[in-house]
C-alpha cells in the first residue's frame, strides 16, 4: 500500500511540471527543433511558446488565478480558539552546508504565525507534520523537525510542540495528523497554512472528520496591493509587459493548488 502511495507522491510532483508553463515552453520548443522540415508546424510552436511565455511571465493570470485562492477563507478574526494549532509542512530549508541553521523560506510564514497565535493564547499546542524520503535513510531530518527548530527559536516552549513525521504530501498529513489529534481526543483545530493552500487544506481535514478554524497566512496580496495591481495605471502597467521568471513561479502555483483540488476530489480524498 506504501508502495503504490509513494508512486503517487513520485507522479505527483513529476506530471504537473508537464503542464506548467516551463514544461510546455520546453515541450514546445523541443518539437519545433524536432519538424525542422515542416516549416508552418514549426512556426505555429515558436509562436505557441512565445505567447505561453508571455502570458505566464506576465503578471495578470497569475494574479487573478493566487488572488481568487486567496479569498476563499478570510483571515483569522480570533473569536475561537483550540486545543491544537495545526500547521501545514513546508516554509523551510534544512541545515545542511553551508547553512549554518534551519532557514525559513516564504512558506516559513506559517511557523511564525502559528508561534504568534500560541503567544496570543488561541492554542495549547502546535502540531507541525512532514517528512522526506530521505528521513527514511537518516539523510535528512524531517520537515517537521525541522519546524519545531524554528518555532522553538522564536519563543515557543519544546513543550508545547508536537511532531508528525510520516507524511509525504498534503493528503498524507491530513490523515496522519488526523491521527495523532485523535489521541489527544481533538475534534477542533486552527490550521494554519499558506492562503493559497487553504482550500485544499481544508478540505482534507474535515474529510478526516475534524472541524476546521482556517487561519490562512503567507499572502501573495494585500487589499491595497490588490487596488494598486487592478487600477489601470498605465503609468506601471507598460512595465508589467515583459515577461519575468518570478510570475512564472507565482503562476505554476496557483496551479499547483487547481490541478491539486480536481485531483484530491477524484480520488475522493476532499469534498
Amino acid at each position: 500500500m506504501r508502495g503504490r502511495e509513494s508512486l503517487f507522491v513520485y507522479l505527483s510532483k513529476f506530471l504537473p511540471t508537464l503542464v506548467y508553463p516551463a514544461g510546455i515552453t520546453f515541450i514546445s520548443l523541443i518539437l519545433a527543433l524536432a519538424l525542422f522540415n515542416r516549416p508552418k508546424w514549426r512556426k505555429g510552436l515558436l509562436w505557441f511558446a512565445l505567447a505561453v511565455l508571455f502570458i505566464s511571465g506576465t503578471p495578470f493570470l497569475s494574479g487573478f488565478l493566487n488572488r481568487s485562492l486567496e479569498d476563499n477563507y478570510a483571515p483569522f478574526d480570533g473569536s475561537k480558539k483550540a486545543q491544537v494549532i495545526v500547521v501545514m509542512g513546508g516554509g523551510t530549508d534544512s541545515k545542511e552546508y553551508p547553512r549554518q541553521m534551519v532557514e525559513v523560506s516564504g512558506a516559513g510564514d506559517r511557523i511564525l504565525y502559528s508561534a504568534q497565535l500560541l503567544k496570543d493564547g488561541y492554542g495549547e499546542k502546535l502540531l507541525f507534520g512532514g517528512t522526506y524520503y530521505e528521513v527514511l535513510s537518516g539523510e535528512k531530518r524531517s520537515i517537521a523537525r525541522d519546524m519545531a527548530d524554528v518555532a522553538v527559536m522564536v519563543g515557543v516552549p519544546q513543550d508545547a510542540i508536537l511532531l508528525q513525521e510520516k507524511s509525504l504530501n498534503s493528503y498524507e498529513e491530513a490523515v496522519e495528523d488526523a491521527a495523532v489529534l485523535k489521541t489527544l481526543d481533538v475534534t477542533e483545530i486552527i490550521l494554519v497554512t499558506s492562503a493559497t493552500h487553504m482550500t485544499r487544506a481544508v478540505g482534507l481535514f474535515e474529510k478526516q472528520g475534524l472541524q476546521v478554524i482556517p487561519a490562512p497566512t503567507d499572502f501573495g496580496y494585500s487589499d491595497q496591493d490588490w487596488k494598486n495591481f487592478t487600477s489601470l495605471d498605465w503609468k506601471k502597467w507598460y512595465t508589467y509587459l515583459i515577461p519575468q521568471s518570478s510570475n512564472m513561479s507565482s503562476l505554476e502555483t496557483a496551479l499547483k493548488e487547481y490541478i491539486g483540488i480536481a485531483v484530491y476530489r477524484l480520488r475522493g480524498w476532499m469534498d
